[in-house]
């Protein structure tokens, strides 16, 4: 994949000031780390940046954003006031030679919760290649430290000194890591190809892990989620590790030379989809408390405690081998492929056409003048623009690429009176790809990311608005396609969890992701803190991976839709909250493979399923599923008319 040359949120490995060779003649770790570095501390600088300004404006009760504030006495930064302008670290077709793990080497890269430091601020941090059978990270044969046993990474996106219970973090959000190759090398039988975190989303796509008798090919660390896909591990003894992770993908995945098994997982929810047969029936689950489903038609042999569901090409429903029921739509439905070479004669870059990413500059008009130039692609070159109206998007672009940026909302977008800040408001037979968006605290209101105006097919990948709802259409008969989404609305409904106090209004009414009369497919899709996160209004949503957090309905199924829903987790309820975590009228409900838990014994859920189906009303609530644990309740259930 090549860019053009004028994007500043590009770091190419290559030129300067980092100059790391591509010939696998000179060890490129200190420069690799140098760039992580680099990147990393402006988290580390943010960190301090709100905590001063928190002490300036009081010491009790002081709100600047939605995870900023101080709240009895107790300093929360959760995240910095403001997310660092984004940057990609890309690697020119080459081999990039390394004696030691890649990684940050910075030991204060935390935020601060209760006034104390808390999680790793790994986020945002995105690896990609210019091809994945042509761009090589290769660890140095015979290196020190990667001996049997060391279980030690060539790439880490979490520094937590090689302890397990130690690598996690809940704010880890959006890292990706694609169209690379790494190569453990010969003589490090303790390598570890690639260990990952992400939290909401997180994506490892195109990429092949190579090991020579090494330990583990990837390994998913605690907490980990996102979607995982077209990855070939070859010569490990595992080839997956998933340990304790949350809602994770994996899709397409080729196994060859693995000598014990192809995927360990451990306490979590996954969905498996195009595994092989074979690979199934060589996964282990090792730990109890786990959820998966498996699309395919075949079960791995090792259920040891887990709840683990498949659905055969039929559309039979297995629980731990069991025959449970039948589900429809079943068939795996792929996410279309979106990788493209840019070449610069194609690419409307929105700078040339005025726009600045200053946050302070109004860019509508300059964007919408990029986006009605005739090219076909539309790029962002980073920094956080201001944006107070609505943007057309034309039948003539096919492809939007935000490069990770961010937005700031205006006044007419945060009251409302602009509903969304993207209009697909033209028909097309041709497939409209919108991709890699990360917006932060400044980007909310009683608005959409996006409007489906129009009868033409989408792909929303890769996308993160922390605080705006994300999509809805007013014409139906579109495909809609959703890999690695998430989005919240900012807070939670009633002050669920803690006091707002000062931080009004709220936008908890806002539906994150809405659909009327569509056909959708999804993959890893996490919506958070709506009072109703999805809306199917007579479609067919089908999701592989779904995580929700907030007391709020998860999804509502009406008017003759039909919900598919496989490996999901529902966390932070609410005890007392009268509606219900899934709501179906008239339609058709399957969630196969899920998990249900509170933190605490009063953010759980009670009541599970509201169904009105005819003159048949029904609630389904926690105590009368299987399989209840204290905060935990692990079930499939199937309504349908």
């Amino acid at each position: 994949m090549k860019y053009p040359e004028n994007l500043k949120n590009i770091i190419d490995v290559t030129k300067a000031p980092y100059y790391a060779d591509n010939t696998g003649k000179t060890d490129c770790m200190p420069v690799l780390r140098r760039i992580l570095d680099d990147i990393m501390l402006r988290e580390i600088n943010g960190v301090k940046d709100t905590e001063r300004r928190l002490y300036s404006l009081g010491e009790n009760d002081v709100y600047i954003g939605f995870e900023s504030r101080i709240e009895n006495g107790k300093m929360r930064v959760i995240f910095p006031e403001f997310v660092p302008d984004a940057r990609i670290i890309y690697f020119p077709k080459g081999t990039y030679l390394v004696s030691d793990t890649v990684t940050y080497t910075h030991k204060c890269l935390k935020n601060i919760f209760d006034s104390k430091p808390g999680f790793e601020l790994t986020r945002g941090i995105h690896l990609l290649g210019e091809d994945r059978n042509e761009t090589v990270i290769k660890l140095k044969d015979n290196s020190a430290g990667f001996e049997k046993g060391a279980k030690k990474p060539v790439i880490s996106f979490i520094n937590a000194e090689g302890c397990l219970e130690k690598e996690t973090s809940n704010v880890s959000q959006l890292n990706t890591f694609a169209d690379l190759t790494v190569d453990c090398g010969i003589g490090n039988p303790g390598a570890v190809g690639l260990r990952f975190i992400a939290n909401n989303s997180g994506k490892i796509e195109n990429v092949s892990v190579i090991g020579n008798d090494s330990d583990t090919g990837i390994q998913l660390a605690v907490g980990c989620e996102g979607v995982f896909r077209n990855i070939t591990v070859s010569g490990f003894d595992t080839g997956v590790y998933a340990y304790k992770t949350s809602v994770c993908v994996l899709d397409d995945f080729c196994f060859t030379d693995i000598s014990g098994a192809t995927v360990r997982a451990g306490r979590g929810s996954a969905a498996f989809q195009r595994f092989s047969e074979k690979d199934l029936e060589r996964t282990e689950f090792i730990e109890e408390n786990g959820n998966y489903a498996i699309l395919g038609d075949s079960l791995p042999a090792g259920f040891a405690g887990n709840t683990v569901y498949s659905v055969d090409n039929f559309g039979s429903v297995y629980q731990n081998g069991c025959h449970i029921g039948n589900t429809e739509n079943a068939e795996y439905i792929g996410i279309p492929e979106s990788k493209c070479v840019f070449a610069a004669e194609n690419c409307a870059v929105v700078e040339d056409y005025g726009a600045i990413g200053d946050g302070k500059t109004d860019s509508t008009a300059a964007i919408q003048r990029a986006f009605n130039s005739g090219m076909e692609t539309v790029l962002f070159s980073g920094g956080h623009y201001l944006v107070n109206g609505s943007i057309k998007v034309p039948a003539t672009v096919k492809r939007i690429d935000f490069m990770f940026c961010d937005f700031f909302a205006g006044e007419n977008l945060i009251s409302g009176k602009v509903p969304a800040l993207f209009d697909v408001c033209e028909n097309s037979d041709i497939l409209l790809v919108i991709k890699n968006l990360y917006t932060f605290e400044r980007f909310y209101g009683h608005f959409r990311l996006i409007a489906h105006n129009a009868k033409r097919d989408i792909l929303l990948k890769d996308l993160h608005t922390q605080t705006a709802a994300m999509y809805y259409n007013t014409v139906p008969g579109s495909r809609v396609y959703l890999d690695n989404c998430a989005c919240t609305v900012g807070t939670y409904s009633n002050d669920c969890i803690i006091s707002r106090k000062g931080f009004e209004p709220e936008f908890c009414d806002m539906i994150p992701y809405e659909f009327h009369g569509q056909t959708v497919t999804a993959f890893n899709l996490n919506p958070e803190r709506a009072d109703l996160e999805v809306l199917n209004d007579n479609s067919s949503v089908t999701v592989y991976g779904f995580k929700v957090e907030g007391p709020g309905t998860a999804i509502k199924t009406v008017n003759g839709g039909k919900t598919n829903v496989f490996a999901f987790s529902c966390g932070i309820g609410d005890i007392t909250a009268k509606n219900a975590l899934f709501v179906n009228v008239d339609s058709d409900v399957y969630l196969i493979g899920g998990k249900i838990f509170g933190v605490t014994d009063n953010l759980d859920y009670d009541l599970i399923l509201d169904s009105k189906i005819g003159e048949k009303h029904k609630k389904v609530y926690k105590k009368e599923l299987a399989k209840v644990t204290k905060y935990r309740v692990d079930y499939t259930l199937i309504d349908k008319r």
